[in-house]
């Protein structure tokens, strides 16, 4: 019987490993002894999809319509430090990631154990045990990359949104 709790992966996904059913984003960084870190990114992967404008869930260049899925925290900024997604990846990853989606109400109590070879994300330490924020998708044609807090970021600050909708959206535990 099949589990109704893991959405379908997309034809479009097809050529992503997967685990659980779920496929792995590109960005997804995987230690030596094979483990994926789901809700891990890998900086060097990011920096590329930002700056070549590739999709952070399939790797693959991104056309005319993208979606940025930002925390509410990341809208007053107009950028975000995740690379911008097609919209067939977006909608997988509202489904399919826990944090997006609202099933985890709090960010991970404990950090990932990395290997040596990779660092934490730079607020990992801040959002440790967090109450969750509020996520939105942004729909973009484009987005200029700015440098925010010492990383590359896609920046959609002096352009018009196409759209911006709530993906969740409850009041925070902080309020």
């Amino acid at each position: 019987m099949p589990d109704d709790t893991v959405p379908p992966v997309p034809v479009w996904l097809a050529h992503l490993p997967t685990r659980g059913g779920l496929a792995i984003p590109w960005v997804t960084p995987r230690t030596a002894d094979g483990r994926y870190l789901f809700g891990a990114v890998d900086a060097d992967l990011v920096r590329h999809a930002i700056l070549h404008r590739w999709c952070g869930v399939c790797g693959k260049p991104l056309a005319d319509r993208l979606v940025l899925l930002m925390r509410l925290s990341d809208l007053g900024r107009q950028c975000s430090h995740e690379p911008a997604l097609h919209p067939v990846c977006a909608a997988y990853s509202t489904t399919a990631c826990p944090m997006v989606n609202g099933t985890l109400s709090r960010y991970r109590s404990s950090p990932h154990r990395l290997d040596h070879t990779m660092l934490p994300a730079p607020d990992a330490a801040a959002r440790q045990g967090s109450p969750a924020e509020p996520w939105f998708a942004v729909w973009l044609t484009s987005y200029r990359v700015v440098v925010d807090h010492g990383a590359p970021a896609a920046s959609y600050a002096g352009s018009r949104p196409l759209r911006i909708r709530p993906i969740t959206w409850r009041l925070p535990e902080f309020l």
